[in-house]
């Protein structure tokens, strides 16, 4: 008797709960939504700054090429020429406190990579390369060239499932390699383009993979659930795909299962508590 009425009462706070966030959900005005998953590109706010702006890409363009002629000591002195046009206040202005950091970051690598002894040519293409996409995203934010690197992530997601399917691991962890390294060619364009979240999404992901491919006695099921979550990965990443699980951090599927089932308990015990707490209420009034 006391239990069928304090579910009764459980069923109509939760119906008032998911009533509540049904009315809320379509009170939201058009756009908002979509302005909170679609940050704005990093752009000049003047004239000015936008002529600064592309110095600063044509700069990073010039370096670039001198690393893949090989001409490391016309790249040395590039490297001073970026650093120049990126301490301008012009170009300071116009970049978030975030876009900064990871664009002194990229000019920093691609420096150590100049002055190391021990680098490789390999070494210097790839930072380079990093700092080449980033100014890029500054210039050209509509169409940043990042973005091509679309096609190369899914076909090294493609490769993956090929070597697993193969039963080949070591193949498995040679593409895991490949594509970290590709990846991290975009990364600090993609942090400068606003992609924070699905950026901490990708390295949670990309890490995961890794691991697996290092590993002895993996369980395949774990390496097929990994797999299974590549390209929604690369998808939002990319913002080819939009949905509402797009920039959930990616957790391996068997923590996801239990946090589930946890957060599953602590509702439903929260409601149970505040039914009962209104049946005791009414009843001795």
């Amino acid at each position: 008797m006391i239990w069928g009425q304090v579910f009764r009462v459980t069923f109509r706070v939760a119906l008032g709960v998911v009533l509540s966030m049904v009315v809320l959900s379509v009170c939201v005005p058009p756009g908002i939504a979509e302005a909170r998953d679609q940050p704005e590109p990093v752009q000049s706010k003047s004239v000015g700054n936008a002529n600064e702006i592309q110095k600063l890409d044509q700069a990073a363009a010039i370096l670039y090429r001198d690393v893949m002629d090989g001409n490391i000591e016309k790249a040395r002195a590039d490297v001073g020429e970026v650093s120049r046009w990126f301490s301008t206040g012009q170009v300071q202005a116009a970049l978030s406190v975030e876009a900064i950091h990871a664009l002194s970051g990229s000019i920093l690598e691609v420096q150590q990579a100049t002055q190391s002894v021990q680098a490789s040519p390999d070494e210097w293409v790839k930072a380079a390369a990093n700092l080449r996409l980033a100014t890029d995203v500054l210039a050209h934010p509509r169409q940043p060239l990042w973005q091509q690197y679309y096609k190369i992530l899914k076909e090294d997601v493609s490769g993956l499932n090929t070597q697993f399917a193969k039963g080949n691991m070591k193949g498995f962890a040679a593409g895991a390699a490949v594509l970290e390294d590709h990846y991290e060619t975009i990364r600090t364009a993609a942090l400068i383009d606003g992609k924070t979240s699905e950026v901490v999404r990708t390295d949670s992901w990309i890490s995961y993979v890794k691991g697996l491919g290092d590993r002895q006695n993996v369980d395949a099921s774990a390496i097929r659930g990994a797999l299974e979550q590549g390209n929604p990965t690369l998808n939002a990443l990319f913002g080819r795909e939009k949905d509402a699980t797009a920039l959930a951090p990616f957790i391996p599927r068997e923590s996801e299962r239990r946090a589930e089932l946890a957060i599953g308990m602590v509702v439903l015990l929260a409601l149970t508590y505040v039914g009962y707490r209104k049946y005791r209420t009414g009843f001795f009034g």
